[in-house]
């Protein structure tokens, strides 16, 4: 039976990779410090494949067919679609075994999601995936979440998506060690008069609020409360679906910055499951 062996999120901005410079140095450095961070931790796994959740830019679907989740089943995936992301269009490999038992374990615990010979990797995968994978040999099953777009899931249902993930993946017996992403938020706006605030006080609270394991407080926030951070911040659910795939896990909050240039509050947080935790725990934003 396969293993979670590490999981994480990270805000996925294009400016991230399309022009880093634009940031402060300071902030810009510790974000990708956190991001070399993770990838090192992935790596020391032995990780074989990463399953990867994000949301929809209208690169694959659009409102004459916009699924919830859809599962990237194909042996490949192409990507990016956006030329000047700064990262190379390829072809990265994928994980279809992992994919199939993905899409059959899901629904045989009630989530029901669609599926993708040729999902298209844009921005949202390939910014968070490029900085675990810079050679784009490790394999990818990508997630594609419905996350700005109404009717939306709520927060418990993306918690839900996430436990069922978690379940289907560690049944799956082809493949031992399998990392998990969420891609994707913090608060920001898109193509409206806000663009490029920044809810920095929903960040931390949110960034908290997994570190304590999605408690209510989190799970039962109401779709419309969570616009008012911003109406990209949605994104969030792939990072709540992730928290979920890995009961019990260590969270911690590795970095936070809110990049007024790239138009985003950027964030990394770690998940290092039960029996990793007799490791040193790696320091949180927050203070003890």
């Amino acid at each position: 039976m396969a293993e979670i062996v590490l999981g994480y999120s990270a805000s996925h901005a294009p400016m991230m990779s399309a022009n880093p410079e634009s940031a402060p140095p300071a902030m810009r450095e510790r974000f990708f410090a956190a991001l070399d961070d993770v990838r090192h931790r992935v790596e020391a796994s032995g990780a074989q494949a990463v399953v990867l959740l994000s949301g929809e830019h209208f690169t694959n679907f659009f409102l004459d067919n916009l699924p919830q989740l859809c599962v990237g089943v194909g042996e490949t995936h192409l990507g990016p679609v956006e030329k000047w992301l700064g990262i190379p269009r390829t072809i990265v490999p994928g994980a279809p075994g992992l994919a199939e038992a993905i899409l059959t374990g899901t629904m045989e615990r009630g989530v029901l999601p669609s599926l993708s010979h040729r999902l298209t990797v844009d921005h949202g995968f390939m910014t968070v995936y490029h900085a675990l994978s810079p050679a784009a040999d490790l394999p990818l099953v990508p997630i594609v979440m419905n996350c700005t777009t109404p009717p939306l899931m709520t927060l418990r249902q993306a918690y839900d998506v996430g436990t069922a993930l978690g379940e289907a993946i560690r049944a799956y017996d082809g493949l031992e060690r399998v990392a998990v992403v969420g891609a994707g938020g913090l608060s920001h706006f898109v193509g409206e008069p806000r663009v490029g605030d920044i809810d920095e006080d929903f960040d931390l609270w949110f960034l908290r609020q997994l570190e304590l394991g999605c408690p209510p407080e989190l799970l039962d926030l109401g779709n419309e409360e969570l616009l008012l951070a911003g109406n990209g911040t949605g994104e969030v659910r792939a990072w709540v679906a992730c928290s979920a795939a890995m009961p019990g896990a260590r969270t911690t909050a590795l970095d936070y910055e809110p990049i007024g240039e790239w138009i985003n509050g950027m964030g990394v947080v770690l998940h290092e499951p039960v029996g990793h935790q007799d490791s040193p725990a790696p320091a949180s934003i927050f203070v003890p």
